[in-house]
């Protein structure tokens, strides 16, 4: 008797191919550089930061050696899904800033928009890293990166999407709605991405959460406790 095959794991290799990896490698590095200048110089002049940002993209679209996503690849991989579409998002908002349809996104007095992230958000991303470096360790009896190869982790994703839009109706404040929904529709485009091309590694988690991410997690965390 044939055995029950879920959708997903009709394709021979759970990593993805070496197109898809090249292509998603320098596309998510110059995403997360990009977004990283115009943060950095949030006070410099506009002219400035789209200069910055768009020869730090061309770099990071350069083949092989040439790029510095090459050499970044080489160490640390690639962005998650999820600090990409971040990423994709403060740069698109910070474009409709200066186009003069959204409010200011930081100036010299005021946190970033990404420092006034709810702090449960921020609480979930740095638990849900250190129980995955947890588990680098073997601290756990059951292999929790592994789970990140099977389809029982894309529904543990599903369920976090749904949880967090069902919290974005239920929130009074409207600032913590937006980010709700926001990660919310993150989540999910990581997952289909995920599903689609197996970027980055195969692994739902590394799609989810990287230690780049995990840190900056942290640093916004203590801000937040901070302010």
């Amino acid at each position: 008797m044939m055995g029950f095959h879920w959708p997903w794991e009709a394709s021979a290799s759970i990593t993805p191919s070496l197109l898809a990896l090249s292509v998603g490698m320098h596309l998510g590095w110059a995403l997360t550089l990009g977004a990283g200048a115009v943060f950095l110089l949030r006070t410099a002049t506009i002219t400035t930061r789209r200069i910055v940002t768009l020869v730090i993209a061309l770099l990071c679209l350069l083949p092989n050696e040439w790029s510095p996503s090459w050499w970044l690849g080489l160490a640390f991989q690639t962005p998650s899904l999820t600090l990409q579409g971040l990423c994709g998002l403060y740069l698109y908002q910070h474009v409709r800033t200066q186009a003069g349809t959204t409010m200011p996104l930081t100036d010299s007095t005021t946190p970033a928009v990404q420092a006034r992230w709810p702090l449960s958000l921020l609480l979930v991303a740095i638990v849900a890293g250190w129980v995955l470096a947890l588990d680098t360790f073997a601290f756990f009896d059951v292999a929790l990166y592994a789970i990140g190869f099977t389809p029982y982790a894309v529904l543990a994703a599903l369920f976090f999407a749904c949880l967090l839009q069902l919290i974005s109706a239920r929130s009074g404040h409207s600032q913590n709605t937006r980010h709700y929904r926001e990660l919310a529709a993150i989540v999910l485009i990581a997952t289909l991405v995920h599903l689609l091309l197996r970027l980055p590694t195969g692994n739902l988690w590394d799609a989810l959460l990287d230690p780049w991410l995990w840190v900056i997690a942290h640093v916004f965390a203590v801000s937040r406790l901070r302010i």
